[in-house]
């Protein structure tokens, strides 16, 4: 095998496999019904560029994947706890004082 071609399948051929198999594996966690999976597969498989190209462009985006259902479900918003961690690192290191930390942190939970 010459460079030219070990080149050709390491630029063209291994991206390509690798998207496909990331369609299929896509395909199998997308909320689809069993035989729009199994059809979407089977395009997949034997039109294999068509295939995966149509997939990405008319798969069911999951937009609201994260969205909370209703206000009893709120949790502690990570940014939150994020500060309160970065207040918590200044604090230690001396940069706050005990005041400021306790003044900034009470400001963050409320």
């Amino acid at each position: 095998m010459e460079f030219s071609e070990a080149s050709l399948h390491l630029i063209i051929w291994v991206p390509l496999v690798l998207l496909w198999a990331f369609a299929l594996f896509d395909l199998f966690h997308m909320p689809m019904s069993g035989l729009a999976k199994g059809l979407w597969a089977l395009v997949i498989v034997f039109i294999p560029i068509i295939g995966v190209i149509s997939y990405f462009m008319m798969r069911p985006t999951r937009t609201n994947q994260y969205a909370v259902q209703s206000p009893d479900q709120s949790g502690p918003d990570d940014d939150s706890l994020d500060h309160v961690a970065r207040l918590h690192d200044l604090s230690e290191r001396g940069v706050l004082d005990e005041a400021e930390y306790t003044a900034y942190k009470t400001y963050l939970v409320r």
